[in-house]
């Protein structure tokens, strides 16, 4: 299971470097900071403060959540429990989130 993880860490890292040269990279498209649910992928928010982002699995599926910074070093990474909420705590502008796993993940974000 580490070994797959891992693997992931290394694929998601090697892929996002060779993205990050084009200029149609989808992670660099602000979202707007609303409650709604999202899938695999990247994903940049346009928050202007720090806030908390509540986390929840909608999916019975083992995904995972990772927080990048904006040269795409890995800050957090924790597998997400189903349907239980729990919260990111002062997530800074500019940070990236990445869902891996085929689950739909439930993001609300709280000022703080």
């Amino acid at each position: 299971m580490i070994k797959k993880i891992f693997l992931a860490i290394i694929i998601l890292i090697s892929l996002t470097n060779s993205v990050n040269a084009s200029t149609t990279s989808n992670y660099a498209e602000p979202v707007q900071t609303i409650s709604k649910t999202y899938t695999e992928g990247f994903y940049k928010f346009d928050n202007k403060n720090d806030v908390d982002i509540g986390v929840t699995l909608i999916t019975n599926t083992p995904t995972k959540i990772m927080i990048l910074d904006e040269n795409m070093n890995v800050q957090f990474i924790s597998l997400i429990p189903y349907n239980t909420k729990f919260y990111l705590r002062n997530i800074a502008p500019k940070k990236i989130i990445a869902i891996i796993g085929d689950g739909e993940v439930a993001l609300s974000f709280d000022k703080i």
